[in-house]
C-alpha cells in the first residue's frame, strides 16, 4: 500500500446523462465510484472523494471532500482534494473511468517521486484525469483559478512533469481502457459489454 492518498473526482454536472448521477450508475453490480473506491482502497492509505454540496454520498471508506467553489471545474476538484489529502503523492482519477489499471496507477505513483506531476500521454494529448499530484503543487494550481484559468493542464507549463508515454501505458493496458468515460447512456452500455466480454 502506497504511502499517498486516492483521489475520486465527483463533480461533475453529469448533462450528457440527463442529468443522472454518473457516480451511481451501476456497472458490473456495483455502482461506478464503489467499483473505484474498492480499487483505491486496496492501493492508497487514504482515500477521498472530491464532489459538490448537491451530492450525498455516504461510504466509510472515504472522505467527503466538498470543493472549495462550485462551477469551477474539474480543476477546483483537484484544488480541493490536494488541500484535503494527508499525504504529499495523491493520485486522481474521475468517478467515472471504470476500467483503471492497477499497474498503471502503480507506475504513476513511482514516477511522480520529485516531480509536480506525474501524467500518461495518450494519442499526444495528456490525461489529467488519470494523474499522480504532488501537494506542493497547490499555490500554482490557486493562481490558475484566481486567473480564471480552469483547464485541468493550465499549470503544467510552470511545474516539473513526467509524462507516461502511450507505449508505457500500452504494456499494462494495451486496448487503453483505463481512459474510457462513461458520460452518456450509450457508453454506459459498452462499459457493460466489456465486462461482459472479459468474464466470457
Amino acid at each position: 500500500m502506497f504511502d499517498a492518498t486516492g483521489i475520486i473526482l465527483a463533480g461533475g454536472r453529469n448533462s450528457r446523462m440527463n442529468g443522472v448521477d454518473k457516480a451511481q450508475l451501476v456497472v458490473d453490480s456495483l455502482p461506478l465510484i464503489e467499483r473505484k473506491i474498492e480499487l483505491l482502497q486496496g492501493l492508497f492509505a487514504e482515500v477521498l472523494i472530491v464532489c459538490n454540496r448537491r451530492r450525498q454520498y455516504d461510504y466509510s471508506q472515504a472522505k467527503i471532500v466538498f470543493d472549495q467553489q462550485e462551477g469551477c471545474g474539474p480543476l477546483m476538484g483537484l484544488y480541493s482534494g490536494l488541500k484535503a489529502s494527508s499525504h504529499e503523492i495523491n493520485f486522481v482519477t474521475a468517478c467515472d473511468m471504470p476500467f483503471v489499471n492497477e499497474q498503471l496507477v502503480r507506475l504513476l505513483i513511482e514516477t511522480s517521486q520529485n516531480c509536480g506531476v506525474a501524467a500518461p500521454v495518450v494519442n499526444g494529448y495528456w490525461e489529467p484525469m488519470m494523474a499522480a499530484y504532488n501537494k506542493s503543487i497547490l499555490p500554482v494550481i490557486q493562481k490558475c483559478l484566481d486567473d480564471n484559468r480552469r483547464k485541468m493542464v493550465s499549470f503544467f507549463d510552470q511545474v516539473q512533469v513526467r509524462g507516461i508515454t502511450e507505449a508505457q501505458v500500452k504494456k499494462f493496458d494495451p486496448e487503453l481502457l483505463s481512459f474510457f468515460n462513461v458520460n452518456t447512456p450509450e457508453q454506459l452500455e459498452q462499459a457493460k459489454e466489456i465486462i461482459a466480454a472479459e468474464s466470457r
